[in-house]
């Protein structure tokens, strides 16, 4: 059976699938998007991005209409969810959503829209990869900061960039640094040290997507008396953490092994992946 998609809440095959060359998504990655986990048929932190979504539409004003609501964006994933594994699926979920197509740089409309797609997964829960991460700093291209560093945009070039560095590099990931040569995060992940059991991350107004993941690590930590510390974050930090791990919706939490000559181990990561799964099915 081919995969099924959604455009605007309708149920599409692949066959059906169409993309104008007017279309702002593909002209100008004019839109932001959310990749969302799925376990069991459950939305894991549906209102957190539903929340950011929403925001990101008011930065970029993007009208979603007076029909666009959580419970019409969960209804929206929900319907695909059933249509590609049935309704108990752990899945991989992306929601775009995009300008209108009309005008050149300057739109003429702010109307949007949104198209869903989804992919099974084979577990509900997070699963801390066995084989730690070896990572490095992308020299490349620095990230600006701005009010869009926070949004996952569909302009997304300095991840692919980011992306085929570390591929060419043999690396598990990189990191990405900011105008002011700063970390902030990785090519599809934010960044957390260990240092003398206190959390670290970079602060928000360091560039870093504003994660959901992110999110949920923070307050888990909180939740169980886990200091953690907001800051600035350079590559001397880095290198002086007891641990490294990054987090990101779909993967949870992965762990670092090495950075150039320093070595890493992974007890808090494997603590926090359990309280996590915790949280997550409670």
């Amino acid at each position: 059976m081919s995969r099924m998609y959604s455009f605007q809440g309708e149920i599409i095959s692949e066959s059906e699938l169409c993309i104008s060359p007017a279309n702002r998504a593909f002209r100008y990655g004019d839109g932001v998007f959310e990749t969302i986990r799925v376990a069991k048929g459950r939305i894991l932190w549906s209102k957190m991005h539903f929340d950011r979504l929403q925001h990101a539409a008011d930065i970029l004003r993007l009208n979603t209409g007076k029909d666009f609501s959580k419970s019409s964006f969960e209804q929206s994933i929900v319907t695909l969810l059933k249509a590609n594994h049935g309704g108990n699926a752990n899945a991989r979920v992306r929601f775009a959503l995009f300008r209108n197509e009309g005008g050149l740089y300057a739109p003429i409309t702010n109307s949007a829209s949104f198209f869903i797609e989804s992919e099974e997964m084979d577990s509900h829960l997070f699963e801390l990869n066995n084989k730690g991460l070896l990572i490095d700093i992308y020299p490349e291209i620095r990230k600006p900061l701005n009010e869009l560093s926070s949004l996952k945009s569909l302009n997304a070039q300095l991840y692919v960039l980011a992306s085929i560095s570390k591929r060419e590099k043999g690396l598990g990931d990189v990191l990405i640094m900011n105008d002011s040569g700063n970390i902030a995060e990785a090519s599809s992940s934010n960044v957390f040290l260990v240092k003398n059991g206190h959390l670290i991350t970079p602060s928000q107004d360091q560039g870093a997507v504003d994660g959901i993941m992110r999110r949920v690590i923070i307050e888990l930590a909180r939740e169980n008396d886990i200091p953690v510390l907001e800051s600035v974050l350079t590559e001397e930090h880095v290198s002086a953490a007891d641990e490294i791990f990054l987090t990101n919706t779909i993967q949870g939490i992965r762990w670092v092994s090495a950075f150039g000559q320093r070595r890493y181990f992974n007890s808090f990561a494997r603590k926090l992946t359990d309280l996590l799964n915790a949280k997550a099915h409670p």
